[in-house]
């Protein structure tokens, strides 16, 4: 099969498949970057510039990914009733807990998507004003009344988790699909945390900043690396055809010259007690003596009788 596979058809074929070989490696070697890098969008979206909250937010629709971390300015004032505190919160090595005011821009407005009468509620968005380890003085804060201006950092919301046993007023997570249950508004797909210090007016005395933490550079997309294993399967699957077919084509040459080859030849070799040399199918006596046409093979010799034996003695 070897002298088949560097004949020049076979070797023409065999080039074309190391083409497409490559080709899917190349592939797969970019899939696997975009599987290493899947932050890099986020990354180079320069979210450290700060933008106008109402240009990038919209209510009552998903927050793009991109837009995690993004810095923002906003200028509205809070709903000082619609507050929660949200517990199991640690800073600093401490446990603790984070006090949650809604807050509503000036200018909010609703998604394109959002099928909503946008003056049926206000749109408000949460605010993270701070943590504390004291759970009675999270409780009893309130944020100041009249119109504040934030420069803050969009972070994404959390999966509700149940609160039954809580305090009233108290959560496990802050999560924006949670606090529409909890207050008549319309919400976004994000939380906003203040930047470096909060004002008097965010946080009460003795409070600490709550700052989201970094966005983790890097990181896996499954769906890029499953792209990625998939060409090099295909890579695999190209060779294996090209060996499949070069293997049919040679065991095809072996069977037609199998078929081509003359039928071997055979002997009859005379047995015990025979005096005459049997035929062979071609008619031709074994000692090489051509039979007479239309002759049957001699019947093998009859032993002597007695009257044989008698009389040659």
């Amino acid at each position: 099969m070897l002298r088949l596979a560097l004949t020049p058809r076979w070797l023409a074929y065999l080039g074309l498949v190391l083409v497409l070989v490559a080709a899917f490696i190349t592939l797969s070697t970019w899939q696997v970057s975009r599987a290493e890098h899947k932050n890099d969008a986020v990354q180079s979206a320069d979210t450290q510039t700060v933008k106008d909250f109402n240009d990038v937010m919209a209510a009552q629709v998903p927050m793009p990914g991109y837009l995690s971390h993004q810095r923002v300015s906003v200028t509205g004032h809070f709903l000082a009733e619609q507050q929660v505190v949200v517990s199991g919160r640690s800073q600093g090595g401490h446990s603790g807990y984070w006090v949650v005011t809604m807050f509503a821009p000036d200018g909010a407005r609703l998604g394109e998507a959002a099928e909503l009468d946008a003056g049926a509620k206000p749109i408000a968005i949460p605010v993270v004003r701070g943590f504390t380890q004291d759970r009675q003085a999270a409780h009893d804060s309130r944020a100041a009344a009249g119109t504040v201006s934030l420069t803050a950092t969009v972070g994404p919301t959390s999966t509700p988790q149940p609160s039954q046993g809580q305090p009233a007023g108290e959560v496990k997570s802050l999560s924006t699909a949670q606090l529409v249950n909890l207050f008549g508004v319309y919400t976004y797909s994000g939380v906003l945390y203040p930047d470096a210090q909060p004002e008097a007016s965010i946080a009460a005395a003795g409070f600490e900043h709550v700052a989201l933490a970094a966005a983790q550079s890097g990181g896996v997309d499954l769906q890029s690396a499953a792209y990625a294993v998939e060409w090099l399967i295909f890579a695999g699957f190209a060779l294996y055809i090209w060996w499949r077919l070069l293997r049919d084509e040679y065991l095809s040459q072996l069977a037609a010259a199998g078929a081509a080859a003359p039928a071997p030849g055979y002997v009859v070799v005379k047995r015990s007690g025979e005096r005459n040399l049997r035929m062979d199918p071609g008619g031709t006596a074994a000692s090489g003596s051509p039979a007479p046409p239309g002759s049957d093979p001699a019947p093998p010799d009859e032993p002597p009788s007695d009257e044989d034996t008698r009389s040659e003695r």
